[in-house]
């Protein structure tokens, strides 16, 4: 995807370039070409696969030279200059530095002023080749619009459905650009039965359309031992978690059991060549799950269970999201080397500066993640939070579970949500910056 975009780019380059062929014959009379930002920067963390290195001068910028454009001191043809941006395609490989030189002498403006220094970038990739391509895709798209773009989300109706978004497209003429599910209903899931996991048909679909695909897991164990009634509340099931990561336990059977059927049910979307955000064991500070109602050491132990299963099973296409909450959230991060990403779950109608100053705590916190409003409801409005400083990765609002468990009613035609009304998503996709489904790329 992104090569071809990127020789669309390159193409357009060299028309403008020979339309503009006689520039420098102006008289240098232009102001000076200055650098204003580069992409990515030394402070992303990218994984292997093609990343687009870009420098933003104050004017619109020609090609003058393009054996002075090097990647770690070799020569590319892989640039193109569009309007007042240079473009380098770098194909990165895993565990890399890079270094890209725009050399003096290499660029004009339309003026005639030709560049007196070298530009630079430099950047790293990660080790973690283990991710499949549309999860690397994935990632670097994450990465490089981090603080510049806002993607768009919103949750299915209880677990397995694009009920939300429906609803969202038809209140606002835009799909939201991600959407969330859930193995909440794992008991129950069957072929033929009520819910079944492994029908993905609604998730391709949705991908297939360019659209991103987030999962979660409201992990319900039984209310005891032998019961056949589940819930994930602390105060409704004896379920230890101190037990659970304990070999031969009742607890450590019980999660071993379910682990390995939503992987299995996983599996099937990395078969399908669909990457997923993945975000499990969330909010577990808050303590209302039982994963977090008891011991910090057996939250982490579990979590990294879960991580080194769903590895030594091939599943490669998942980014890993571990959710923050504030009562010591930090204590239950379960390490750098088991998360890919931080989310924030929020459903305070806070002042804008709120979130502003929660997403600035979380960049300090964990530098090199990215950083998400991973779930919220009755919120700021997302483009104020915006303009004020709290550039999120991604936002995905609640379900409102009356208002669209049923396409085909009355209710569902509503405009009214109590989470994220029409009025809401309305200034969210009047924002520039924020990312509707039809502005997603290709991932594939």
């Amino acid at each position: 995807m992104k090569n071809l975009s990127f020789s669309i780019l390159l193409m357009v380059s060299l028309l403008l370039s020979v339309s503009c062929k006689d520039a420098d014959t102006v008289g240098i009379t232009g102001k000076p070409m200055q650098l204003q930002s580069v992409s990515p920067t030394s402070d992303n963390l990218l994984y292997p696969g093609d990343v687009i290195a870009s420098f933003a001068f104050n004017q619109d910028v020609w090609l003058l030279d393009k054996s002075k454009i090097t990647i770690n001191g070799l020569n590319t043809i892989s640039v193109a200059a569009v309007g007042n941006q240079v473009l380098v395609n770098v194909a990165a490989l895993a565990g890399r530095t890079y270094r890209v030189v725009l050399e003096k002498e290499s660029l004009q403006t339309l003026d005639g002023i030709v560049s007196t220094e070298d530009y630079e970038l430099v950047f790293e990739v990660s080790a973690a080749a283990d991710k499949s391509s549309e999860a690397i895709n994935v990632m670097n798209f994450l990465e490089e619009n981090f603080g510049k773009k806002l993607i768009s989300g919103v949750m299915a109706n209880d677990s397995w459905n694009i009920n939300g978004a429906v609803w969202v497209y038809q209140q606002t003429g835009k799909w939201p650009a991600m959407n969330g599910f859930d193995y909440m209903h794992l008991s129950s899931s069957a072929s033929g039965g009520w819910i079944d996991y492994s029908d993905i048909s609604v998730i391709q679909e949705w991908w297939n359309n360019n659209g991103l695909v987030t999962c979660m897991w409201h992990w319900e164990v039984p209310l005891y031992e032998g019961s056949t009634d589940y819930n994930s509340n602390p105060d409704k099931t004896s379920f230890d978690i101190t037990q659970a990561v304990i070999p031969q336990t009742y607890e450590y059977n019980v999660v071993m059991q379910d682990m390995n059927k939503v992987a299995d049910y996983l599996m099937l979307l990395k078969q399908a060549n669909i990457p997923v955000i993945w975000r499990p064991l969330h909010e577990a500070a808050g303590g209302w799950f039982w994963w977090g109602a008891k011991d910090v050491e057996s939250y982490k132990a579990l979590w990294r269970m879960m991580f080194d299963l769903f590895k030594e099973k091939g599943l490669n296409n998942l980014i890993w999201v571990w959710t923050y909450e504030p009562v010591g959230g930090n204590d239950w991060y379960p390490g750098d080397a088991y998360v890919d990403a931080v989310g924030r779950d929020n459903y305070k109608n806070y002042a804008e500066s709120v979130f502003v100053d929660e997403l600035e705590l979380l960049k300090q916190l964990y530098p090199e993640k990215l950083i998400s409003l991973s779930e919220c409801g009755s919120v700021a409005p997302i483009g104020k939070q915006w303009n004020a400083g709290a550039t999120w990765s991604w936002f995905m609002t609640w379900y409102d579970y009356d208002r669209t468990s049923d396409p085909s009613s009355s209710e569902f035609q509503k405009p009214d949500h109590i989470h994220a009304n029409q009025e809401w998503w309305m200034e969210a996709f009047g924002h520039p910056d924020v990312l509707a489904r039809d502005d997603m790329p290709s991932l594939k």
